[in-house]
């Protein structure tokens, strides 16, 4: 079903190009910071990416983009607690997870040197757990959404710095599969010590601010 979407994405972008335009190759690496819906149980850090874009026409640009992450989980959703004799020992139980987004992206710029524009894009998100600790599924994966904005500085022929902000919507999401405390340690003897969280299953909106580089490979 993705790979459907993704190919008519494409495709559509083509045919809507005109005849005419000159069509230019960019490319560039995108450093930024995301943060995560607070339901995920995910705590908000760096992302890197790379952006490859192929405009159509003096406006309308399609490409694909690139996201790696490696953020932790916010350890006060997911208690444990063990029990040994008359001790209680409390534990907010977090773990590194790895995160990947790919997708087919759509662009619409004003054009010139100091240009506004929007855009969006439909692919996938990857979340790895660690092996170590995961219980259950080892990998979430689900079509992701993304849509947003900002400014491009021409900085020279061919070059050029963006500014972009980003909902990179996370579909299908449930915070229970991160959780990796086993039922035999959920807390029972101080069940709000640690204060319970609501139940999450649904669609995440991820907040991505970012500052990327794009050139032309072999210049204008």
């Amino acid at each position: 079903m993705l790979r459907k979407i993704l190919v008519g994405v494409a495709l559509f972008g083509a045919a809507a190009a005109p005849a005419t335009a000159q069509r230019q190759f960019h490319v560039g690496p995108r450093l930024g910071y995301t943060q995560y819906a607070s339901e995920t149980g995910i705590e908000s850090g760096p992302m890197f990416g790379m952006d490859a874009m192929l405009s159509l026409s003096n406006n309308l640009s399609l490409g694909f983009r690139f996201d790696f992450a490696r953020p932790v989980t916010d350890g006060t959703f997911f208690p444990a607690e063990m029990t040994f004799g008359d001790t209680t020992m409390l534990f907010a139980v977090s773990q590194p997870l790895t995160i990947v987004n790919y997708a087919v992206t759509a662009e619409f710029s004003t054009g010139g040197s100091f240009a506004p524009f929007v855009n969006g894009g439909v692919g996938q998100y990857r979340i790895s757990q660690d092996p170590q600790v995961a219980r259950g599924l080892a990998v979430l994966d689900d079509i992701a959404l993304m849509v947003g904005g900002g400014l491009e500085i021409q900085t020279s022929a061919g070059t050029s710095v963006r500014l972009s902000v980003q909902d990179i919507i996370y579909n299908n999401f449930n915070r229970a599969n991160l959780n990796p405390v086993d039922a035999r340690f959920a807390p029972i003897r101080f069940p709000d010590a640690i204060p319970p969280q609501a139940p999450f299953h649904g669609v995440a909106h991820n907040i991505h601010v970012a500052l990327a580089f794009s050139f032309t490979p072999g210049g204008q």
